[in-house]
């Protein structure tokens, strides 16, 4: 039996809707419960299922041993057994991202601390740093190196997840929808080229995805004269972006569909209040009515908001 059309009987079986995350998660309740949140948000007609991959990655933890200074900042102890408002202000001012207040903290009154006050402050300042940023990128590229000299087990947990959830599912008969966030757009695309079996999409839905990064650094030197020809195993894409999204890229430009329509490359507008930039989460993206809009559209469910509307 083929998966339904768009447009098919409301009272039909919800369509499986195989949900893919990328790089730096680990908490797998989390994540299942975004997704459940995102099945609320779409409606009736679709069924997501979550694969969660996060625990084939190393723990983060596994390299503080490797990072510069942990010692020093373990041995000096911590900020707030000096000053514990110090301490507070530091965690408020790094979590503004605001440099104006950090610096406040670490220059206030600076003068009349003891050295073993300044040690602590200084050390404590680098802990909160290191925790924040550092634990992030080692998250980020360790994942990602660690999917592409391992590519096989990721697929295998796309097809466990199908096989329990979806049975029948993601084979030629029965081409299953893929959403994706970053990485897992790499994930699911690679699956449909290379995986064994290959993986079988009806439509795919990637968010700030970096496939087409990624197939131009694969690509001979120079440009590539004529956008890539994608397998009958990617029915559809469509692609959602934001702009200043540091990690997102356009489909379009690079590759064709097997029908030779190029994926659609959807743009995700801030709102009139809305003043973030560089932002990458799946959260956000799986929250913004412009994405839910498109993904309804893609899924063949009837929209019935003020999106609908949107070419």
């Amino acid at each position: 039996m083929s998966a339904p059309e768009p447009g098919a009987d409301s009272s039909a079986e919800p369509r499986p809707l195989l949900v893919v995350h990328g790089v730096a998660t680990r908490d797998r309740d989390a994540f299942v419960a975004e997704v459940e949140q995102l099945g609320d948000a779409l409606g009736p007609g679709v069924r997501p299922i979550p694969c969660y991959w996060g625990d084939l990655t190393p723990d983060p933890a596994e390299f503080d041993r490797i990072l510069p200074y942990l010692g020093w900042t373990d041995a000096g102890g911590d900020v707030e057994a000096d000053d514990p408002s110090a301490g507070e202000a530091l965690r408020a001012a790094l979590a503004r991202r605001d440099p104006a207040p950090l610096l406040a903290v670490i220059g206030d009154e600076w003068r009349r601390r003891t050295e073993s006050s300044r040690h602590r402050l200084l050390a404590g300042l680098y802990r909160l740093v290191r925790t924040q940023y550092l634990r992030a990128s080692v998250e980020f590229t360790g994942d990602l190196l660690r999917y592409q000299r391992d590519p096989g087990a990721v697929h295998e947990r796309l097809w466990e997840v199908l096989i329990e959830e979806a049975p029948g599912h993601g084979l030629a008969g029965r081409p299953v929808d893929v959403l994706t966030h970053s990485l897992g757009g790499s994930i699911a695309v690679d699956a449909a080229l290379s995986g064994h079996p290959r993986l079988h999409i009806r439509h795919l839905i990637t968010c700030a995805t970096q496939v087409p990064f990624f197939a131009l650094l694969d690509a001979a030197p120079g440009r590539i004269a004529e956008p890539l020809a994608l397998p009958p195993t990617v029915g559809a894409w469509t692609n959602l972006f934001v702009a200043l999204d540091p990690w997102a890229y356009l489909a379009g430009p690079v590759f064709r569909l097997h029908d030779g329509s190029a994926p659609v490359d959807l743009e995700v507008h801030g709102d009139a209040g809305d003043n973030r930039v560089l932002t990458h989460s799946a959260h956000h993206y799986w929250s913004h009515p412009t994405s839910l809009a498109a993904m309804r559209r893609a899924l063949g469910i009837v929209d019935p908001g003020p999106e609908s509307s949107t070419p």
